[in-house]
């Protein structure tokens, strides 16, 4: 490994092209001494530290803003959908208490077409009755007729 040699941190950081601030941090996240002595590796490292952390930071940052971007997203989402949830529930209450409604309404209809229908009956039953009555009625008026014709009087039967 080659050893290069500087006076000063200044020296190093006009080199590297960076501020004497920018080095002593790289060098602080590198765990690199500044010492005057300092090995090709080393230069490397401070001299690309700083794009690394860079674009860690970036990631990072954009990584965090994503998670609140996300955050936020899946709690709106969550909002939406329990409302969404609220409203269908009520909707499925509303709907219930109308069948029940209609099932009531049904079973009343069909009661009442019950009993129309057994006082139909029961009035048929009586117009039978009167029918059979009224033919029973016609027999004995054509019977007491018939018996009026053949039956005559005293004198008649007499005379003639």
């Amino acid at each position: 490994m080659t050893e290069h040699l500087y006076k000063s941190v200044k020296a190093l950081a006009d080199e590297l092209g960076i501020s004497r601030t920018t080095l002593y941090k790289r060098a602080k996240l590198n765990g690199i001494d500044l010492n005057g002595n300092y090995t090709s590796q080393q230069i490397e490292q401070l001299k690309t530290v700083q794009f690394k952390m860079d674009t860690e930071q970036k990631n990072e940052h954009f990584s965090v803003q994503n998670e609140h971007k996300d955050e936020h997203f899946f709690q709106s989402e969550i909002q939406r959908l329990s409302s969404q949830l609220t409203v269908k529930d009520e909707q499925i209450a509303e709907l219930n208490q109308q069948l029940k409604q209609a099932q009531k309404l049904a079973d009343q209809a069909q009661q009442l077409q019950l009993k129309t229908q057994l006082q139909l009956e029961a009035e048929q039953q009586k117009v039978l009755a009167l029918e059979t009555e009224l033919q029973q009625d016609e027999v004995v008026s054509e019977a007491s007729a018939n018996g009026a014709k053949n039956k005559k009087g005293f004198w008649r039967r007499i005379f003639g």
